[in-house]
């Protein structure tokens, strides 16, 4: 038997078994070689070792193979290496000597983006256990060189990924809008020493711009691992920046450019060759800059730039090269081009050909396909999505034929006030929209999950209209009862959360129905306590939609929330402090939500709206904390005070952060979804919390009707509904995609290292404009 054949057979053989599988086994397969290409990688090579490009550029990657999997020993493996360098990249302490203007290995560096790429898996580290020390020299390198008047640190291809993601981690953990500033001001001059502006791609640095530099057949001369270290750097600057940035359509435009451009040079074999426009210049594979582009594509179609069925098709071969290919049996990565800047016609590149960089490039392609092919697949967010469908579909069903009011089977507290009891109904309607609004709002597709979600938005726009249509029997109450007002700005709030897929697509008739029925509840004097806040935020999304607003109304409720501030991200309930969970019903949601909307209004008052609005989002990231912490390591939380039928949304406050991707330091996407998902599963399991009808029942775990207050019905109830808003992120996002990790109480009670918490101190200072 030739031997040469029966190999290549068997490894035709698996790779037709990964290419017909499942995507749940595909991505089986893929994670346990994931597993042992960092296993390998990590048995063969020390983590104490220095800290410079091509080291650190393989930290990146496991940290994202981490937490993917969840793997201690892999996030064991870069604490020691940041350890080992004193969490420092140069080490150089005279800043009259630091250098970055031509390469150099020496710590007098400290400059040069080589020496601080170090700093991406630092600050990774450090937002899991954030200690100041782990960041350090970071902001001291990085705040120093933003304090020059020098903007041409970026002169190489390869620093738009050594360098810009430090800038937007670093960023994200001070909120200092330098760090966004500077990156845009760095990569403009970067983009005039080395962007081919008719193509979208990057010449290496300034010495192989075309026409001066030519390939050997007189071509371009692109260089593949350039231009893989360029998209692959543009993704992750567009994972952290604010999706409001002033400069995020430059990004997002440059990364569709590039890899529009990249797709149109692969080869036919799933590969790029390392002079990407002239592959007679080097023949032959090359991984590094072919995982970096598998990457950088997968990462977009993760996460919805690159839609065309082009994009995915070339990554799904690019990812055949990587896995039968660059893969070797014993869990190297072979055809990796060594260290240098060009692609060299002649120079040897085999399946021995293996490095730091180009494992670390690999690692992060089968991560980010990985994502892709599990994204139908997340047992929690499966968990999540039939709850909240289960909660929703009695709802929108009945209420978009207009039988709500007919077939809901209500239950009212023992000790009601006598009340018109078809406030029930506004109450189940609009708490139930203001937690699903995200889910809705986001694109269809063909899943199990998209259809439901497709269902249900269906209903949801039939019953926005009949909820203000007079003659439907669905027509809500809108006057009559003061709780009108609170359940009507659930109803705006839903609109906020959903405004492009739930308030757009609605009709000019119904839009006014609506307009008019907000504008009609300025007859009502709100109580002085959080009620205030029901009027803000009903007239503040007036304000958005250019209606008439009553500005009085919003800004009276402003300065009495800074009034009712305790500090530490509690408020109190009017003058009197009141220790119960309305700081996650009302306070911190509705206030962020009246802000945004008047800064979105480009209303000018005496209100400085995002000076207030930072404040009270950094109010809102403590008490995010505070609640995760609440969480016990069994998935319970403490129970007091009114209104504890709200159940799940007492973590609204922690839910709406992490939609907004703004987790605090020391909360990870994958310990806060865990946290949430095990108190759901203590909540809603095997608990009497549906009545014959599929209505929820009063109670907190299961049908309590004991614990109702006097304004308690069931319709009160769908507030719980506010704990699903990360729902709203795609089933790809790390919220969903990382592996879940112990929250603070587990770590605490089973001896972990935990992150320490201390009062946070209001240091935003705002007065009136005028």
């Amino acid at each position: 038997m030739n031997v040469k054949h029966s190999i290549t057979t068997i490894i035709l053989s698996v790779w037709s078994i990964v290419l017909f599988a499942t995507p749940a086994q595909n991505a089986q397969t893929i994670r346990r070689a994931i597993d042992k290409v960092n296993h390998q990688w990590q048995q063969t090579n020390l983590a104490e070792c220095r800290s410079f490009w091509d080291n650190a550029a393989y930290h990146t990657a496991n940290m994202e193979v981490y937490k993917l999997t969840g793997n201690q020993d892999y996030l064991d493996y870069s604490l020691r290496w940041a350890e080992h360098n004193q969490w420092k990249g140069a080490k150089g302490n005279d800043r009259s000597k630091w250098k970055y203007s031509s390469y150099g290995e020496s710590d007098n560096y400290v400059l040069f983006g080589d020496w601080q790429i170090c700093f991406q898996t630092y600050a990774d580290l450090y937002n899991i256990l954030p200690d100041e020390r782990r960041i350090r020299r970071a902001r001291e390198v990085m705040e120093y060189q933003m304090s020059t008047p020098q903007n041409d640190y970026w002169w190489w291809a390869d620093g738009l990924y050594m360098v810009m993601p430090v800038m937007t981690k670093l960023y994200k953990i001070t909120g200092n809008n330098k760090y966004l500033d500077k990156l845009y001001q760095y990569i403009v001059v970067s983009d005039s020493i080395m962007l081919d502006t008719e193509t979208g791609l990057y010449f290496r640095d300034g010495k192989y711009v075309y026409p001066n530099h030519k390939s050997t057949n007189g071509k371009k001369d692109f260089w593949a691992r350039g231009d893989g270290w360029v998209l692959a750097g543009l993704a992750k600057v567009l994972a952290d920046v604010p999706k409001n940035w002033e400069h995020r359509k430059f990004f997002e435009d440059k990364y569709i450019k590039l890899a529009d451009a990249v797709v149109a040079l692969q080869q036919p074999e799933g590969y790029w060759t390392r002079s990407m426009a002239d592959p007679g210049h080097a023949p032959g594979y090359e991984t590094s800059g072919t995982a970096f582009f598998t990457y950088g594509l997968l990462w977009g179609i993760n996460n919805g730039y690159l839609q065309s069925s082009k994009y995915l098709d070339a990554a799904e071969k690019a990812w055949g090269y990587l896995y039968k290919t660059a893969l070797q049996k014993d869990g190297t990565i072979g055809y990796v081009q060594p260290i240098g800047e060009k692609a060299i016609p002649g120079q040897v590149v085999n399946r021995k050909s293996t490095s730091n960089f180009g494992t670390g490039a690999w690692l992060l392609a089968a991560c980010e396909y990985v994502r892709y092919l599990e994204k139908e697949q997340n047992p929690d967010r499966t968990y999540w999505v039939g709850l909240a469908y289960k909660m929703a579909e009695p709802v929108l069903r009945n209420m978009a034929e207009g039988n709500l009011q007919k077939n809901m089977i209500v239950e009212v507290s023992p000790n009601w006030d006598g009340r018109n009891k078809k406030v029930t109904y506004m109450e189940t309607f609009g708490r139930l929209m203001a937690g699903i609004a995200p889910w809705l709002s986001l694109p269809d597709d063909n899943s199990d999950e998209g259809i439901k979600r497709r269902q249900l938005r269906d209903w949801a726009i039939k019953s926005y209209k009949n909820a203000v249509t007079p003659k439907s029997p669905d027509y809500l109450l809108w006057s009559g009862e003061g709780q009108v007002l609170v359940d009507a700005a659930y109803l705006a709030e839903s609109f906020i959360r959903g405004y492009n897929s739930l308030w757009l697509p609605l009709d000019s008739i119904t839009k006014q129905r609506y307009i008019k029925e907000f504008t009609r509840l300025r007859h009502i004097d709100p109580p002085y306590t959080n009620w205030l806040l029901f009027s803000s935020t009903i007239e503040s999304f007036l304000a958005k939609i250019g209606a008439d607003c009553d500005v009085y109304r919003v800004n009276s409720a402003i300065r009495k929330m800074e009034e009712w501030y305790t500090g530490d991200g509690w408020y109190a309930d009017g003058p009197d402090f009141a220790f119960d969970y309305y700081s996650s019903f009302v306070f911190h949601p509705m206030y962020l939500e009246t802000l945004q909307n008047m800064k979105d209004s480009g209303r000018r008052t005496r209100i400085h709206y995002g000076k207030y609005y930072d404040r009270a989002l950094k109010r809102t990231r403590k008490f995010a904390i505070v609640l995760e912490r609440l969480i016990s390591p069994e998935g319970t939380f403490p129970v007091f005070g009114r209104s504890m039928p709200y159940r799940m949304a007492c973590m609204q406050p922690l839910a709406l952060i992490a939609w907004q991707e703004k987790l605090p330091d020391g909360l990870t996407n994958g310990q806060v979804r865990a946290a949430l998902t095990a108190v759901m599963h203590r909540m809603f399991d095997g608990k009497d919390n549906f009545n014959e009808g599929g209505y929820l029942t009063i109670g907190f775990c299961g049908s309590q009707p004991g614990i109702a207050d006097w304004y308690t019905n069931n319709g009160s109830l769908y507030m719980t509904s506010l704990s699903f808003l990360p729902l709203g992120l795609p089933t790809t996002h790390p919220f969903w995609s990382d592996a879940p990790q112990p929250w603070t109480s587990q770590k605490a009670w089973s001896g972990q290292p935990f992150p320490k918490d201390h009062r946070w101190n209001d240091d935003i200072l705002t007065r009136d404009l005028f």
